[in-house]
This record gives C-alpha cells, structure tokens and sequence, in this order.
C-alpha cells in the first residue's frame, strides 16, 4: 500500500533542551551523522517502497520539527494538532498547522488538553489507540473520539522511557500490533489482547533499541537497524524488512516513526 508522509529535514537537530528520559545536552547529536540516517530512511521511503514523501522547512532553534510524527494526526484528511506539554516545542504547532493550510487542509482540531499528535495516538483498522499520560492527557480523548467520529481506546503507559506510544506499540498489519508489555498498565495489556487478534512481544533489548518505533504498511516495515529479534520475527512472518540506524535520534528519544507522519487523506 502507497503511503503519503510528512518529513522534517534534520537541519537544525541537536540537544538543546531536556524533555524525555533519553536527552542530554551532554550527549550531543553528530550531525553528519544524523543527516546521513535521515536520508537513508528517506531513500527507503521514496526508493524502495515507492511511498510519496513531503517535506516541511526546518526552522532553527526548533530541533524537535524533525519528529514529524508530533505535528499531528491525520485521519480522512481532518488534522488534530499538537498542543505540546514542553514550552519548548509549543512554537511548532503554527508551523505545521500553516503548512497544512498552505496544502489545502481545512479541518482542524487545536485540543484544550495536551497532545502530541500521532505520537501518541496510532490508527488500527477503525481503531485509535490513544496514549497517556506522560505527554498527553487522557481528557484529549475525548476531544479526538468527537472530532474524527471513530473508536478510540485509552491505553495508559507505565514506563517514563517510553513516553508516546509509538515508542512502545507498532501498527504491523490488519491482524497485528507489537508491543512491550513493560511500558503499560496490566489494564492496557489486556485491552490490546481483546482488541487485537496478533500481539508481537518485542524483547527488552529490541524495546531499548527503539524497534518498535516503526512504520509498516503491512506488507513491508521499515524499523531499527538494532532490533534484531524484531526483525527476524517479521521475516518470519513474511514481511518486507528494511532497517536503517537511528543511534543519532535515539539521544533525542526518537526513531523511524518520530520521523514520519503519516497523511491519511
């Protein structure tokens, strides 16, 4: 299935400010580095898998633009905008929602209560899967079940490391998700087996090597280079498996999904 994403250039991505367990201004970006991994997820996206990639300016003293996947959700080309935790990162929400003015988007949702966008709120099927507490409220949930008209399930999250939900949970295919079981409430575990016919448990090491911060669109899946159970399981399965390093985004708490936002027009 052909995609359309959004992507950030990581022109301007370094450590400036400290938001997730994973940053430190210490622990510095190399930025050639950096770039080079961005291309090369953006090579897999265009190149191999044919998906059809669009770009957002980078703007300086704005590092975290690059995580595309926090700018929105889009969903039948409705956007619900971020209303970001960190002040930090609150000056982005203009810019993404001025780019997607600019593209011809007219519906809009700017939640009272926090939210980061597709970061913590992953489509399966008819399902939302809509993530809390540690970057966006449980009170949103309510603002994007109204707004969208679809079912949403709150799935609460247990582990500060895994702050958004796609750091924890991939949408793998129609049937399937993975997750760590670690990073949710017993509650939430048991929701996503209700819910959910095929449920992946990723390993503690797969899980700290951000493998499930992933885009998949059920027949190919693109993840970290370092999630290496991950990926022979989905090989497994059958899966169209390509793997890119993302050691540079880890420092900042992101991977291949941070990178993407998906635009389901």
């Amino acid at each position: 299935m052909t995609k359309k994403i959004l992507m950030c250039s990581p022109d301007y991505f370094d450590i400036e400010y400290e938001i997730n367990p994973w940053m430190s201004t210490k622990n510095q970006v190399q930025s050639i580095e950096a770039m080079d991994q961005w291309k090369k997820l953006y090579d897999i996206y265009v190149n191999k898998l044919g998906w059809e990639v669009k770009l957002i300016d980078p703007i300086e003293k704005l590092p975290d633009m690059v995580f595309t996947a926090n700018g929105a959700l889009v969903i039948n080309g409705k956007v619900a905008l971020p209303t970001f935790r960190a002040p930090d990162r609150q000056p982005e929400t203009k810019l993404f929602r001025k780019w997607f003015e600019d593209n011809g988007y007219t519906e809009f949702l700017e939640p009272k209560y926090d939210f980061e966008g597709e970061g913590d709120a992953l489509l399966w099927n008819d399902t939302l899967f809509a993530g809390f507490p540690w970057r966006s409220d449980q009170a949103c949930h309510n603002e994007l079940r109204d707004f969208f008209g679809i079912k949403l399930v709150s799935l609460q999250l247990a582990d500060a490391r895994f702050y958004h939900l796609d750091t924890c949970l991939t949408i793998v295919d129609k049937e399937t998700v993975a997750i760590w079981p670690g990073a949710f409430t017993e509650k939430s575990i048991k929701r996503i087996h209700e819910i959910v016919p095929n449920v992946i448990e990723a390993s503690d090491e797969d899980t700290l090597a951000y493998g499930l911060n992933a885009m998949s669109d059920g027949k190919n899946i693109v993840l970290s280079d370092k999630a290496y159970g991950l990926i022979e399981k989905y090989r497994q399965k059958g899966m169209n498996v390509f793997t890119v390093p993302i050691s540079e985004y880890q420092k900042s708490g992101g991977g291949v999904k941070c990178l993407t936002l998906e635009l389901r027009d």
